[in-house]
């Protein structure tokens, strides 16, 4: 009789094409590569839906080269493309274009199989009906890496039950909402997606949230000491009243702190920063999709002239009319007035390398979680600015639950303009009052808890 071959143990990784999604997920193959040195580790690559998007697509090519010429030995692994879904737009347009790639997804899954034993199957948090051709191939540990916070997986896992006992659409209803592992929620605090029941993307986030239910475990990109609430809710069953809980795995915080061409010194706003004095600048940055309108830029323009401190802004137009120049939008000599004290940068921003710097004493940020746990590792205070997705969610944790930012009256409420007024008004509270000072104290005790549990 001929000697059966051994197949190799493997993990197989399925991100969306997203900055936000597959950095993490990057990292998280990372960190199994140094529990497992000889486990093989595949991610799977799909192309993204919204080719138009080149800018977002050219970053995810980058890093997916910085990982593949690592020597970490984490394979990648190219997916042929489908068919886009038509009619379709943002969210909704992913999750359908995740159903298109089962057969794809199936093909490949199969193909790994015949030399490796596939032991876990990772799926990004929108990829969830991945489960379904897990099960054909009978793997029987499929994951979720959830990469925003164990808050987030407390709504995803007790939003069946939300849209059980409310049968209106949540933007009609005049109650705050509640949700275990979270403070009370404004109905506009929910992302965009859910607010109507009748939105494209709510029946495929509702059938993914009942899938969430059923998984081996979720991963999720926290530490039990950030976020000790909503932990305990999870651990307590309170996000799954009718059923049991997957399993809780904190794996954060997951950072890439090498990020491709972070690494200069050479970068004209690092230069400028040491040239400021130690915690003297505010950062405001809105992550990779976040633009304002040329009327919200001049208010901000003018908030950061009536505050007095010091700043580095990094900033997007947002027009339908194309890309508009900074000197079409800000106030006439708002450059030359501020040229002492700021600085504005209209291109990339290495962000890490900002964050990680002496100058830096407070980020005014768009509650993206990618962003928020890098401040926590630098120990940078916060100004809440959410502006789209679980953004709003986040900030109310960020300023209520977690008690690590400033809320900005007016953000995150799109039909709001935020006036220039309320800028100065958290600015000087972070940076100069009592409020501040209780934040820097607890963002420098969670900044040691960080390190603490990555070293775990």
């Amino acid at each position: 009789m001929g000697r059966r071959s051994i197949k190799n143990s493997g993990v197989v990784l399925f991100p969306i094409p997203a900055d936000g999604h597959l950095v993490p997920m990057i990292e998280v193959a990372k960190r199994l590569r140094q529990h497992s040195p000889t486990l093989s580790i595949t991610v799977l690559l799909m192309q993204t839906p919204f080719p138009s998007v080149l800018s977002a697509t050219q970053s995810t090519a980058s890093h997916v080269q910085a990982a593949e010429s690592s020597g970490l030995g984490i394979d990648f692994l190219h997916l042929p493309p489908v068919e886009a879904p038509e009619g379709l737009e943002g969210l909704a347009c992913m999750l359908q274009y995740v159903e298109n790639l089962k057969p794809v997804v199936s093909d490949a899954l199969a193909s790994l199989s015949s030399t490796t034993t596939i032991s876990a199957f990772v799926l990004d948090m929108f990829c969830v009906a991945m489960t379904d051709v897990a099960a054909e191939l009978r793997i029987s540990a499929t994951y979720v890496f959830y990469i925003t916070n164990a808050a987030g997986v407390c709504y995803r896992l007790y939003f069946p039950t939300l849209d059980r006992i409310h049968q209106q659409d949540f933007k009609d209803l005049s109650e705050e909402i509640e949700i275990p592992g979270w403070p009370p929620l404004s109905p506009q605090a929910l992302p965009q997606a859910i607010l109507s029941k009748k939105s494209p993307a709510y029946p495929g986030l509702l059938d993914g949230a009942r899938r969430f239910q059923q998984l081996k475990g979720i991963l999720v990109n926290t530490f039990s000491e950030l976020e000790p609430v909503a932990m305990k809710a999870l651990a307590d069953g309170r996000c799954v009243p009718d059923g049991p809980t997957p399993s809780i795995h904190p794996v954060g915080p997951l950072l890439c702190l090498q990020q491709p061409g972070s690494e200069s010194p050479d970068h004209e706003c690092i230069k400028w920063l040491d040239q400021q004095p130690c915690g003297s600048v505010v950062f405001l940055c809105f992550g990779s999709l976040g633009a304002f309108s040329g009327e919200q830029i001049r208010e901000i323009a003018r908030g950061l002239e009536l505050c007095g401190h010091r700043f580095l802004w990094s900033v997007r137009v947002q027009s339908r009319q194309g890309q508009l120049s900074l000197d079409e939008v800000l106030p006439t000599g708002f450059v030359e007035r501020t040229r002492e004290r700021g600085l504005v940068w209209s291109t990339w921003v290495p962000q890490i390398a900002v964050l990680s710097h002496s100058a830096i004493g407070g980020f005014v940020t768009h509650c993206g979680w990618n962003s928020t746990l890098e401040s926590v590792w630098f120990g940078v205070p916060l100004i809440a600015w959410p502006l789209y997705a679980e953004q709003k969610m986040n900030a109310v944790l960020l300023v209520k639950e977690l008690e690590i930012a400033i809320g900005l009256k007016g953000a995150g409420q799109s039909d709001l303009l935020v006036k220039g007024e309320e800028l100065p008004k958290a600015v000087k509270s972070l940076m100069e009052g009592e409020e501040g000072m209780k934040i820097k104290e607890k963002m420098k005790r969670l900044k040691e808890l960080g390190r603490m549990a990555v070293q775990e």
